[in-house]
């Protein structure tokens, strides 16, 4: 099973396995094509955006080996960046950012507000957020999706959350980011890729 921890830092090893994992969510014909950007500067400017917007969202606290990028077509256009961080000898993954483009626009940015102890994080910002609040179901599962621990390889993950809404000179732009989910007693892992694209299209049909 595939749990996404490794006892190898080799991206020809892992990027395979975590290519793997992402076709079988997605029901996918065939091998998903992928960049590797090392932990340094990103290959393009998409690739330097979001590992700039993984970097904060891990409190600048990383020991990244590499990210792979995935440009997914189906349901709908989006991207996927998966970090992989050193462990030791091995490895294993940790961030999981998704993003995709809405056909509605925002006036200002819309957010997820951070985990509660008590009831469900709402959304805040543009005013539009409201329109959002008012979906019951999307409120629980945009809680749910945007996780902020976890566990891989017997470790404990932990990052901010960071659900948005972001405005854009060429449109809005949607960006969640999340954590692994184990499963079978963490020896295998869920990306929920299915959900984010759920959330995508409850989010666009409420703006």
């Amino acid at each position: 099973m595939n749990n996404f921890a490794y006892t190898s830092q080799d991206v020809n090893y892992i990027g395979p396995k975590v290519e793997e994992k992402i076709r079988e969510e997605l029901g996918a014909p065939s091998p998903l094509p992928y960049q590797v950007e090392d932990g340094g500067a990103g290959p393009t400017s998409a690739g330097t955006f979001f590992s700039d917007l993984a970097t904060g969202i891990l409190g600048g606290k990383s020991n990244l080996l590499f990210n792979l990028h995935f440009d997914l077509t189906h349901p709908r256009p989006a991207h996927l960046q998966v970090s992989v961080d050193r462990q030791g000898v091995g490895s294993h993954v940790s961030l999981l950012l998704y993003s995709t483009w809405l056909a509605k626009p925002v006036g200002g940015e819309i957010y997820l507000e951070d985990p509660k102890t008590f009831g469900k994080s709402k959304f805040k910002g543009d005013p539009a957020s409201e329109r959002l609040n008012a979906n019951g179901e999307l409120i629980k599962r945009a809680n749910t999706f945007a996780r902020t621990e976890s566990q891989s390889g017997g470790l404990k993950l932990t990052m901010n959350r960071f659900c948005k809404v972001m405005p854009q000179p060429n449109g809005t732009m949607l960006v969640i980011a999340t954590l692994p989910r184990p499963t079978k007693m963490g020896f295998s892992v869920a990306i929920d890729a299915a959900e984010f694209f759920d959330i995508s299209a409850m989010i666009e049909a409420a703006l």
